[in-house]
This record gives structure tokens, sequence and C-alpha cells, in this order.
């Protein structure tokens, strides 16, 4: 993996065994997630502050505000930082491979800046050539996953190799903030760059695509939603000082603004086949759907490399 590329990923529908556990580290050093249809993780884009390619080669997906306004996502396409959470469906196959980057890389791997990215979703031949495109999608492994990363993998070193030096508050100040989770003083920075707030915000968004401050806001928000998964319910309280909030009530609001709903309610299981009783409130969110073993066979897997 080339040190400037955040992630790469791969994603498919398999059928879950029994003995299949939640996390697996693969041969290769990877690590392999599962997650149900009904995990609101798989139905939900959040805000980010990133930039992602995509190359589906299975069922199309579809996003949007609503199920009403959800549009089709082009088979190769380019996600821009995003603010607010669209619904995604991600159809009943999935093959899929995606990198992320750091917003800040967005005119080098891409040829436009990032702000032109923001809370879009752009076929990947507007901003390529056809044949670089073709290229990508049409590889003769793209029945293979792991074949289909390396592929992406050296179309992506191709470009990154050639970054440009960039404006000094682009390459650190975006780093500090994700250091940081978000905990950052907007003035402090500018100060130690030797700029004014002004000077310094204006250079931040033109590089990383967002005002520094909703950028370090979305990076808190990142971390919550991390600290909440991980954590039982019942010390959800605890967490929101953690994670650097005034009290569990600025939580709980944050958490809304930018994911549509509280997160007692964000993270219960999502789809109308969900028998609703059976969600208890116990434990970490993915413990709150009791179901009998073995796991439905129409399950997700993500692989995360």
């Amino acid at each position: 993996m080339t040190p400037e590329v955040t992630s790469l990923w791969s994603y498919e529908t398999r059928s879950r065994g029994r003995d299949r556990r939640s996390i697996v580290r693969t041969p290769d050093g990877s690590h392999e997630y599962w997650l149900d249809r009904s995990d609101p993780l798989l139905n939900t884009i959040l805000p980010g502050m990133g930039v992602s390619l995509i190359v589906n080669f299975g069922d199309l997906w579809t996003a949007g505000r609503s199920l009403v306004t959800s549009a089709f996502l082009p088979r190769v396409c380019v996600v821009g930082p995003v603010t607010e959470s669209r619904i995604l469906r991600v159809g009943r196959s999935v093959h899929a491979v995606g990198a992320a980057f750091p917003s800040t890389l967005a005119s080098d791997v891409f040829g436009v800046p990032a702000s032109e990215l923001v809370d879009r979703i752009v076929s990947l031949q507007d901003l390529w050539t056809c044949d670089d495109v073709e290229r990508l999608f049409a590889s003769p492994s793209r029945i293979d996953l792991p074949s289909c990363l390396s592929a992406l993998k050296d179309e992506l070193a191709s470009r990154t190799g050639r970054l440009s030096s960039g404006e000094k508050v682009g390459q650190t100040a975006p780093r500090f903030i994700k250091l940081h989770a978000g905990l950052v003083s907007i003035n402090g920075m500018a100060r130690s760059h030797g700029l004014s707030r002004r000077e310094f915000s204006r250079r931040f968004r033109a590089a990383a695509g967002l005002p520094p401050k909703l950028f370090a806001r979305i990076t808190r928000f990142q971390a919550l939603v991390h600290a909440l998964l991980s954590t039982d319910v019942s010390r959800w309280a605890s967490v929101s000082l953690d994670v650097g909030f005034y009290d569990h009530a600025h939580m709980i609001n944050e958490f809304r603004a930018f994911a549509g709903s509280p997160p007692t309610v964000f993270f219960q299981p999502h789809g109308s086949d969900i028998d609703r009783t059976k969600i208890q409130l116990r434990g970490r969110p993915s413990e709150w759907l009791r179901r009998p073993e073995p796991l439905a066979a129409d399950e997700s897997l993500i692989s995360s490399r």
C-alpha cells in the first residue's frame, strides 16, 4: 500500500458458516469484517473527510437523502468529503473494491480540488480518461478481488508517485486534526503556522475542501462512532467526555446532527424484515439484535485491507 492511501478494501456477499467469527485475520495480514445486512453501517454513508474511489462489479448501488431521492451510483465512482449522512443500498450481490484518500490528495489523484467533490458522487469518467477507467474496470482479474485490489493499487501508486509538494497548511494541519481526533484549537493551529485565523481557514479549505472547524467536528464524530461501537451502551455517558464533548446531551446533539438520529436509534438494526421485539439495548451495538444461530445465508462480508 502506498503511504498516501488511507485504506484499500474489498467487499462481497458471502454465506456465513456457524463458526465464522466477526473479525478474521487472513494469511496475507489483512482483516475481514463481517456485517449483517441489517447493520446500519452497511446502510448508511456517514460524514467523513476523505475521498473514496469505488469500483463495483456486482449489483448497482443507490444512495440519497431518502429512499425517494436515491439515485444509482456509477459503476466506477469517486465519493467526495461527506458532511451529511445518506441512505445506502448495495444490492443483493456485492462484489466491489475501493480505496480511500485524504481529501488533500484530490487535486493530485483526480485533477480537481476537494472543494468540488464535497457531498458529491462523481463518475470517474468525468475525472480520468476513458482508457484509464476502462483499464481499471475491465481487468480480466475482476472476479478475483485480491487481484482487483492489486491492479487498483498499481494504478494509484502510479498517480500518487507524482504528488506535488502541496501547501504547508494542507500538508500538516489535517494530519494534526486527525491525530488529535478533532480536539484542537483552530486559533492555536493558525498561530503555529504564522497566519491569521482567516488566512489559515482559507488555505485549509483550499487544500482539504472543508473549513477547519467542520473538518475537526467530523473527525471527532468519527472518533465517537468508533468509541460507541466498542462500548457497552450503559457506559456511553462516560464516552461523551472521553471523546471531548461537554456532556452527554452535547454528544447526542452532535451525533444527531451528523447521523440524522440519536445513537440509540441509529445503531439499531435496519430493515423492514427485522423483528423489533428482538432488539434489546444491552451491550455493544453489535449485540442488540438477539437471533438464533446459524445466521442467515444472505449476509454480507466486508474485507478491509
